[in-house]
């Protein structure tokens, strides 16, 4: 049975690869004032002081890929923002299959609807190795009266993920498979900041989740982009990619 809102998972849920909890967790206090994506970030309407004195602390790790973040129906305590790489939200059905349905990179808040209902209403985890934030409720709860500014930065991220949502309706749901993965490779690499250049690509397994297709048929068109240049493999699920190729 699905692990939805209706049914929170009340344990907390281990942070790590394979369920297995690091012996620290989020080792770092992040330095939001000095945080290389604070411009694209939540709390980019923040100054001086209350940037330096946030408490709890907001704190900071990273994570390989494969990373367990949390579950679908786990009770929410805190926003995560994500500093470098991607993560996948995933949802399940009643049957228990698994479908991606939303991949965010650099600059994103995930699990924003912690803010008013408490649990999380998708499974995450690291799509490749991340640099992740993780921010408390406390803090928001702390801020807001003091910030208006504050929920307009959460209203623009609410837009971000609904285009988003609208990207995946449109582009990756329709077409044929190998026009989908063009158009996948240039989303991650536009969420990534990459501009074209390397390109962490998600498993196979994954790639045919997100466009709802079979492995093969994502294999073909993939060993299609490699044969034409515009894919060049440098390390494990690592490329050089050639944004103009794909486009």
């Amino acid at each position: 049975m699905s692990n939805g809102p209706n049914n929170p998972r009340r344990e907390p849920i281990a942070l790590g690869r394979s369920g297995d909890k690091p012996e620290d967790g989020w080792p770092i206090t992040a330095d939001c004032r000095h945080c290389k994506v604070r411009g694209q970030g939540l709390f980019s309407v923040l100054r001086g002081r209350d940037l330096d004195q946030l408490v709890p602390p907001v704190r900071a790790g990273v994570f390989p890929r494969k990373t367990l973040l949390y579950r679908e129906g786990q009770r929410a305590d805190a926003v995560l923002a994500v500093r470098e790489g991607t993560v996948k939200l995933v949802k399940h059905a009643s049957d228990g299959e698994e479908r991606i349905v939303r991949v965010l990179g650099r600059g994103a808040a995930i699990g924003l609807e912690a803010l008013t209902h408490g649990v999380y209403w998708h499974t995450a985890e690291a799509l490749s190795s991340v640099d992740l934030c993780r921010i408390p409720l406390a803090v928001f709860d702390a801020l807001k009266p003091r910030h208006a500014g504050l929920s307009e930065r959460m209203i623009h991220q609410w837009q971000g993920h609904l285009r988003c949502a609208d990207h995946w309706l449109v582009e990756l749901s329709t077409g044929p498979v190998h026009e989908r993965v063009r158009r996948l490779l240039v989303f991650l690499s536009e969420i990534n900041g990459s501009n074209g250049q390397r390109l962490q690509l998600p498993s196979t397994a994954d790639l045919a989740k997100v466009l709802g297709t079979t492995r093969e048929s994502v294999s073909r068109a993939v060993a299609e982009l490699k044969r034409s240049g515009a894919l060049a493999r440098v390390g494990p699920h690592t490329y050089d990619c050639d944004l103009g190729a794909l486009s």
